[in-house]
């Protein structure tokens, strides 16, 4: 896979998380909670995943000797990126909510700095600052921050802590030869569990599903904005950097507004033509930083 296949792939993933936001509204209004709906998503996709795997590759169900805690530290995260972000915007405007989630690049920039494996350049700095102020721009978030919530703002922070946690998890799991759909089928089910404790299964509200709205939402979330997306991103960082791979997500946001003026009729800004512009703009600059021949510039490494 080609770097620029893998910033394809991301691209794709943020599109369908942006579609399924979309789709999810269905059942919100409907009476469905966003933790019920984070819950059964993970789910929907543990299911249908096994389904495809029984039938098509089952030694994939066997995790390489040692790989069970990244495997798992990947599930935890991918189910608490979810709780993190809806408690956000339980007490947070949306735009704000999702802008704090797009630091999560800039926190993975700061670890490689940290760390030494991957010092950043400037250009790596210079694209997650334009992805991070075109999604501000393009979420409307600055009308928020006159009304923040203290606990919101820190599960905001969480959010972003968590997406770029799992994106490290499943940059791990590549690294000791785990295939992603195993990554997946593993993180699924440690996500699975995770939720179950936080919210007994036997306590969801099934009969919402009578609703045929409810259960097509359910299913559109958990295999459009799950299976898919989280398929795609866990191979594209087998190939992209874990803070790459975080730039081009940031794509969800223009990709939200953009579906919410085709399906919604919500009218876009002048200010969020341009935030989109930007976050395009961002993620362009990373892939030329990041796609740079190692032999003329080091993968990462400042100038």
């Amino acid at each position: 896979m080609t770097r620029l296949a893998a910033v394809l792939r991301v691209v794709a993933a943020g599109a369908c998380w942006a579609l399924a936001a979309i789709i999810a509204k269905t059942a919100f209004d409907r009476g469905v909670s966003p933790g019920r709906m984070a819950e059964a998503r993970v789910v929907v996709a543990l299911v249908a995943l096994t389904v495809i795997l029984l039938t098509a590759r089952r030694d994939l169900f066997r995790p390489p000797p040692g790989t069970l805690p990244v495997l798992a530290a990947f599930g935890l995260c991918v189910a608490l990126v979810n709780g993190a972000y809806y408690a956000a915007i339980d007490r947070v405007p949306v735009g704000v909510a999702l802008s704090l989630q797009y630091t999560g690049p800039a926190l993975l920039l700061g670890w490689a700095a940290i760390t030494g494996a991957r010092r950043p350049g400037r250009g790596a700095w210079f694209a997650a600052a334009l992805t991070l102020s075109g999604a501000v721009l393009v979420s409307q978030a600055f009308r928020g921050f006159g009304r923040l919530n203290g606990f919101g703002l820190v599960a905001g922070f969480a959010s972003a802590f968590f997406f770029a946690g799992y994106l490290l998890t499943a940059e791990a799991a590549g690294r000791r030869g785990v295939d992603p759909a195993t990554v997946l089928v593993w993180g699924f089910v440690f996500a699975a569990v995770a939720w179950g404790v936080v919210e007994p299964w036997w306590s969801w509200p099934v009969a919402k599903l009578a609703d045929a709205h409810v259960a097509l939402a359910v299913l559109g979330v958990g295999l459009l904005g799950t299976l898919i997306p989280f398929f795609l991103a866990v191979g594209a960082v087998r190939v992209l950097s874990p803070a790459a791979a975080g730039i081009a997500a940031t794509v969800e946001p223009p990709f939200a507004v953009a579906f919410a003026w085709i399906l919604l009729s919500q009218h876009l800004s002048p200010v969020q033509l341009l935030g989109g512009g930007l976050v395009v703009a961002g993620v362009v600059v990373a892939h030329r930083v990041h796609g740079r021949p190692a032999e003329a510039v080091p993968l990462e490494m400042a100038p």
